[in-house]
């Protein structure tokens, strides 16, 4: 009889302790979590995801029932995919809240839509002219090169093969179906112009002609008197040589032509950078996304904006990730002399008399 009772005494006592260890921790909300596990898995710190919350809300959608997932829980589970790169399946079972393969797959796609189409316009911005000169300073005083206001460059991001219809456009010269993704950065590798709609076979220069970045510099340039343009971007030598462009030498026999092409490199190294920190940071567009090109680019243009939204709120991490290499093919791109060409010309070379 009295180990009957003792036995019930400590069965008692093991329920009052297990009430007890759930109420530390709400295990359905994830801002319960200490912060160095929600970082690891949102990419955020709490307040930034609360204002990000705060921010979407209006955006999305509501719900009148018991069951209807509420939206800080929603947009962490997007958060959650966008930063672990796993299935939607292994997300909607390691999530606190677990949710169904369709229901995670809907939430992605509503909240990649929301930060592509409302949000992104107000984190990703192309400097203003008036900008440029503290981001001109910013570059001189790290590499000594001049007038640089942002690098260029496109990097990959595997995608699911599309439909026979429009494959070829999406098959890389690498022999994997991907978006190329054009990213214009600058030194603190705040992203300035985003362009996901492309596919894989789209050449770098192809999709810098058809950019808005392009078209506003050109107009720039235009207006200048002559001699008084000193601002210009950075490309690989997959770009063509414009006044507002600045490529390296492809043959660089000269002391002061090397000079030249190693500051270049080095300058534009930020973007360089910037593909590698997305991919750490961002799994999904490492480790590929299984996604129709159309979605696959709001989830880019998400994940860009997400970027520049950690880096306002110091977030941004750098260990841990490898420089992407996604150089164009010197061979591939041949064009006529031109006036721009000409101008572009004297201006590299004055700029080449600097570092000799």
């Amino acid at each position: 009889m009295f180990a009957i009772i003792l036995l019930s005494e400590m069965d008692q006592r093991r329920n009052r302790m297990r009430i007890h260890r759930r109420r530390l921790r709400d295990n359905t909300n994830p801002f319960e979590m200490p912060e160095e596990r929600f970082r690891e898995l949102y990419r955020l710190s709490r307040d930034a995801a609360l204002i990000l919350v705060e921010e979407m809300r209006p955006h999305m959608r509501q719900g009148q029932r018991t069951t209807f997932i509420p939206i800080p829980v929603r947009i962490c589970a997007a958060l959650h995919f966008f930063a672990s790169g796993s299935y939607q399946r292994d997300v909607g079972h390691d999530f606190s809240a677990a949710m169904s393969r369709t229901m995670v797959s809907r939430i992605v796609a509503e909240v990649s839509k929301i930060l592509q189409d409302k949000l992104a316009g107000k984190w990703i911005k192309f400097p203003r002219e008036e900008e440029y000169d503290s981001i001109k300073q910013r570059f001189f005083n790290e590499t000594g090169f001049p007038g640089v206001i942002g690098a260029v460059d496109c990097t990959h991001v595997r995608i699911q093969k599309p439909n026979i219809e429009i494959e070829a456009c999406y098959l890389n010269r690498k022999g994997y179906h991907s978006k190329n993704v054009q990213l214009v950065c600058d030194y603190n590798l705040r992203i300035l112009s985003v362009i996901a709609k492309f596919g894989g076979s789209s050449h770098d220069s192809y999709i810098w002609d058809g950019s808005q970045v392009k078209s506003l510099l050109e107009r720039r340039y235009e207006v200048c008197e002559p001699g008084e343009h000193s601002s210009w971007l950075l490309g690989d030598s997959g770009y063509p040589l414009r006044p507002y462009l600045m490529t390296p030498y492809r043959s660089s026999s000269a002391v002061d032509e090397r000079s030249y092409n190693f500051i270049h490199a080095r300058t534009r190294n930020c973007v360089e950078r910037l593909n590698g920190v997305l991919k750490s940071v961002f799994r999904c567009l490492k480790l590929g996304l299984c996604y129709s090109p159309p979605a696959a680019g709001r989830i880019i243009n998400a994940c860009c904006m997400l970027h520049n939204f950690r880096l306002r709120h110091g977030l941004l991490e750098e260990e841990n990730f490898q420089d992407e290499n996604d150089a164009g093919d010197e061979s591939s791109f041949h064009e006529n002399a031109s006036a721009h060409l000409r101008a572009a010309t004297v201006i590299r070379d004055r700029i080449k008399r600097n570092f000799n």
